[in-house]
């Protein structure tokens, strides 16, 4: 039953001189939309029309929230309108006389309606515009409502006068798009058409495109959609879009250097007036030695490049000083320091710094030799006595090294073996230990878990000159507390 009433479409009272339409809601805004759905529904009932009632007028006549929505006004006075309350429901009500002077004062006023009245700015032409169609619908619609008091020449002009604006209103538009451009340019088209750049272009809605050309730049295509009311600006920076280019050079002047096949000068400028994302290669060569690259054809991508060639001379100079790790003996002194604290089983005890002696001898690809430790700490003590033996990789072929630059490298890998007394300190229960028994299944005494060395080395020799090398290595106990010790140190040829 209360559905009933809030929906209430139509109540028609009959007095003496006047009819009055309502409408009523559970709140104002329902009341109005009800009254004029009502209006609309006795417009159809006393004419030819078939619409609905948004085709015809809607809740625009009415409605507080129509111009807020749709950027348009309404003759119709709100005020005309009464608001009213009717068992615990909201009414809105106005007379049929009433209606019909609205009507008139709507009518007269779109006489006034002509071309030049419109605003010269195309936003402001197009909101009024729109008003101006609104009343001419509703004017038409009204004068339906009442047409045995207008005739049809009246209805007719309103009609051609509503034509006349709809065809104007498809002319212009209630969004643009502003394109600025930073930096020299050829042209700007959008959709094909060629525009001066920040200008306010007013285009319907939709999917557009423009592209820029310059001369001296990547041509720059982008798309963009409008929707309405909604305008569209940008800024294109054309520092952004230039060319791309390479520089290729080298030490040795006599490389040869080809660009996309085409042999070209060395350390000059190649630019490239394309930006279709293709790729062009380079490759230089000198004596053998190859350096190949490519350039992406995209805005602002670079390649610049100055290699570093050797002669034969100064590969054999190189392969020499790998040679000399490769002759009878070198001695290491290395410094280290002892992490015990990484073990997690050893995270209270104190650190060690070590020192270490070893006597290498070398054989080609082999290295081997006695070396021994110290190490010490602020209440620790380390002594070891062990034997080397691994691999050393000296040369990748005759005059073939392992360099950065000009720094030849010997990497290697070694097995430390012996035996050794390590006495460490717990700074937090401040007692001392030199057995390393860590699970309760194990035995108190263990000569090879407490007493053998057995560590994993890797180091990397920098090569200064055939008697020096800088040493640094990184080691990995696996008895005792099974710590991890690295450091540095000098490799000394004799």
């Amino acid at each position: 039953m209360k559905k009933l009433i809030y929906l209430l479409s139509f109540i028609t009272l009959v007095s003496a001189n006047d009819t009055i339409y309502k409408g009523c809601g559970v709140d104002e805004s329902e009341a109005r939309l009800n009254l004029a759905n009502n209006i609309s529904t006795k417009i159809e009932s006393t004419t030819s029309l078939n619409k609905s009632n948004s085709d015809i007028f809607g809740i625009e006549l009415f409605s507080k929230t129509f111009t807020k929505n749709s950027k348009q006004t309404t003759s119709l006075s709100l005020k005309e309108v009464k608001i009213s309350n009717e068992d615990d429901k909201i009414c809105a009500s106005i007379s049929k006389n009433t209606l019909f002077t609205l009507t008139q004062k709507l009518i007269d006023k779109t006489k006034k309606y002509s071309k030049k009245s419109l605003p010269k700015y195309e936003k402001d032409k197009v909101v009024k515009i729109n008003e101006i169609l609104s009343d001419l619908k509703n004017s038409i619609v009204l004068a339906e409502l009442f047409k045995d008091k207008f005739d049809d020449k009246i209805i007719e002009k309103l009609q051609n006068k509503q034509k006349l604006f709809t065809n104007l209103r498809k002319n212009y538009h209630s969004q643009f798009a502003k394109i600025t451009i930073l930096g020299n340019y050829s042209s700007l088209k959008v959709d094909g058409k060629s525009y001066k750049q920040n200008q306010e272009l007013f285009l319907e809605t939709g999917n557009h495109k423009f592209s820029i050309n310059s001369s001296n730049h990547c041509k720059v295509e982008k798309e963009f959609t409008l929707v309405n009311s909604k305008d569209f600006e940008t800024i294109i920076n054309m520092e952004d879009y230039k060319f791309p280019y390479m520089i290729i050079d080298a030490n040795k002047k006599d490389a040869s250097l080809t660009i996309n096949g085409t042999k070209q000068p060395l350390g000059t400028k190649k630019v490239f007036q394309k930006c279709d994302g293709s790729t062009v290669p380079y490759s230089i060569d000198f004596q053998g030695q190859k350096e190949n690259g490519t350039l992406t054809l995209n805005p602002n991508e670079t390649v610049e490049e100055n290699f570093t060639f050797y002669s034969k001379d100064e590969l054999k100079e190189f392969s020499n000083l790998a040679i000399s790790y490769e002759e009878p003996s070198r001695i290491e002194i290395r410094y280290g320091y002892m992490a015990v604290s990484l073990n997690e089983d050893y995270e209270n005890f104190e650190d060690l710094n070590t020192i270490q002696l070893n006597y290498i001898n070398n054989y080609k690809a082999f290295k081997y030799g006695f070396g021994a430790l110290y190490g010490t700490g602020e209440f620790s003590s380390a002594y070891e006595l062990y034997y080397n033996l691994g691999l050393q990789l000296t040369r990748i072929s005759e005059n073939s090294t392992l360099r950065i630059g000009s720094v030849v490298i010997i990497p290697s890998l070694t097995a430390q073996i012996g035996v050794g007394y390590h006495e460490l300190y717990n700074t937090e229960t401040e007692s001392y230990i030199d057995t390393f028994k860590t699970k309760e299944t194990q035995e108190e005494d263990d000569f090879v878990r407490d007493n053998a060395i057995l560590r994993g080395n890797f180091s990397l020799d920098f090569i200064v000159n055939k008697n020096i090398g800088i040493n640094l290595f990184v080691q990995q106990q696996f008895t005792m507390e099974e710590s991890t010790t690295f450091g540095g140190g000098l490799s000394l040829n004799f």
